[in-house]
This record gives structure tokens, C-alpha cells and sequence, in this order.
């Protein structure tokens, strides 16, 4: 039966990827933690969070391609915050493995209903154009990409996320980008960051690889299969349209594994 969660988690996270940028962390990691009892050994949720960094990998490796094409990607005004996120995320990696499951898993399925609660109150966070990523990065746009991807680093390695929401309201609140073209180019930069932080991961815990084999073939290509749909589907439609679909099914995950894992 595992199994079937397994898939049900790597679609899901396929889906978030393709439509919204998010990371594969906040669907897969509630759904194995909180269904999956292989997955609640003392470093379960560790286990859980490398998992859906690898899931990551290629997932938004096609979802990036899929929105280069429809030239939804700008990494002009990107490089600072990659830079500050690839070297923070091994810092967080490491911290992740000392706290172990409590506050990794707790915060997590937190996370997941604060994000799509978020997304149904508020769809579309463009700011209504990309005219603001024609310019030159300003001294405050540096100190703000600065600080989030420092601050998008750690929770990378920490929570197992590539940091694609995070980037995404970076990108549109602060620096201008519409929607589309934030999830294209946050995608973009997950693609190495879940790189890195699936490393750290191993490297700190080898028997994700050793024991987890068959959990991360089956995670990976369901999401990246999914990722590779919904990214085709999403520019397709307009922004308002996938930040609904993302918010529905987030706030429905978030108060179902809340309520499985405190109240069952």
C-alpha cells in the first residue's frame, strides 16, 4: 500500500511543480511521513525530505524547459539569490539532520496549508508585468536577494525544499516579475538547488540511497512526468487560473495530513 502513497505523493508533487513552482517538499513529504510508516523511524522525515529533493531534480529541470520555451524565464536579476541559496543549503541539510522528525515534520505539514491558503487568497501574485526585470538590479533589490536567498538556502537543506515558493513571491513582490515568468525562472534555479541539497542529504545519511533506492526511482520519474503535464498546462491558462487550482489542492492536502497525523 505504501507504494500507491508513494506515487500519489510524487504526483502531487509533480502537479505543484508544473503549476506553481513549488518544490516537491510540500506535497510528498506530509503524504510519507504522515501515511507511509516506513517513513517514521527517527530519521524518517529526513529520509522523506532527500527524496523529494531528488524528485526535484528533474522535475523542475522539464518544468524550467517547458517555460524557457514559452520564454517564461529571466535569470538576469536571479544570479544573487542562486548564489546565496547553493551556499546555504548544505548548512541547512546538516541542522536538519540534528532536530530529526518533530520539528522537520510538524513544520512542514504547517507550511503546506500556509502556502495554500496563501495562493487562495491571493491567485495570481504578479504585480501586473515584468517591466521591473528590465532594469538594473537596485541596491535594495541586491540587499533584498541577498537576505531571501540566504534565508531560501537554509530552508532548502532544512525543510527539503527547493525553495520554489519562497523564490516565487521574491520574484514577484519585490522584483517585479508576472507570475509565469517567477515560476519559470525560480525552476530554473530549484533545479540546482534540489541538486545540491539531495547531495548533502546523502552524503550525511547514506542509507537514503542504500535502503530508499526503489522510493526515489518511482518519485522521480512520477514527478517529473507530472511536472512535464502541468508545466504544458500552466502556459496554457492565465496566472489566476493555476494559483487557484495550487491553492485548492494545497489547503485540501494541509488540513488532511494535520488532521491525520494530530488527531487520529
Amino acid at each position: 500500500m505504501e507504494y500507491v502513497f508513494y506515487i500519489i505523493a510524487a504526483l502531487g508533487a509533480g502537479v505543484g511543480t508544473g503549476l506553481a513552482g513549488l518544490s516537491a517538499a510540500t506535497v510528498m513529504v506530509p503524504i510519507l511521513i504522515v501515511l507511509c510508516p516506513s517513513f517514521g523511524g527517527e530519521y524518517g522525515a529526513y529520509q522523506a525530505t532527500a527524496i523529494a529533493l531528488a524528485s526535484d531534480i528533474f522535475g523542475s529541470a522539464v518544468t524550467s524547459f517547458v517555460y524557457a520555451k514559452n520564454k517564461n524565464i529571466d535569470l538576469r536579476h536571479g544570479w544573487v539569490m542562486m548564489a546565496c541559496i547553493i551556499s546555504l543549503s548544505a548548512v541547512g541539510s546538516y541542522a536538519a539532520y540534528i532536530v530529526g522528525n518533530v520539528v522537520l515534520g510538524g513544520f512542514t505539514l504547517i507550511l503546506t496549508l500556509c502556502i495554500g491558503i496563501r495562493f487562495l487568497v491571493k491567485p495570481d501574485t504578479s504585480k501586473g508585468g515584468s517591466d521591473a526585470a528590465d532594469a538594473k538590479l537596485s541596491a535594495k533589490e541586491i540587499a533584498v536577494s541577498v537576505f531571501f536567498g540566504i534565508t531560501i538556502g537554509f530552508g532548502t537543506g532544512f525543510v527539503g525544499t527547493g525553495g520554489g515558493m519562497m523564490m516565487l513571491v521574491v520574484f514577484t513582490v519585490f522584483l517585479g516579475y508576472d507570475l509565469k515568468t517567477a515560476v519559470g525562472t525560480s525552476t530554473f534555479i530549484m533545479t540546482f538547488t534540489a541538486l545540491i541539497g539531495f547531495v548533502s542529504h546523502s552524503v550525511i545519511h547514506p542509507a537514503i540511497i542504500l535502503e530508499r533506492w526503489d522510493v526515489l526511482v518511482i518519485s522521480m520519474a512520477t514527478a517529473t512526468a507530472a511536472s512535464l503535464i502541468s508545466a504544458r498546462f500552466a502556459n496554457r491558462v492565465s496566472g489566476k487560473t493555476v494559483g487557484r487550482v495550487t491553492g485548492v489542492i494545497l489547503t485540501i492536502l494541509g488540513v488532511s495530513m494535520i488532521y491525520l497525523n494530530y488527531f487520529v
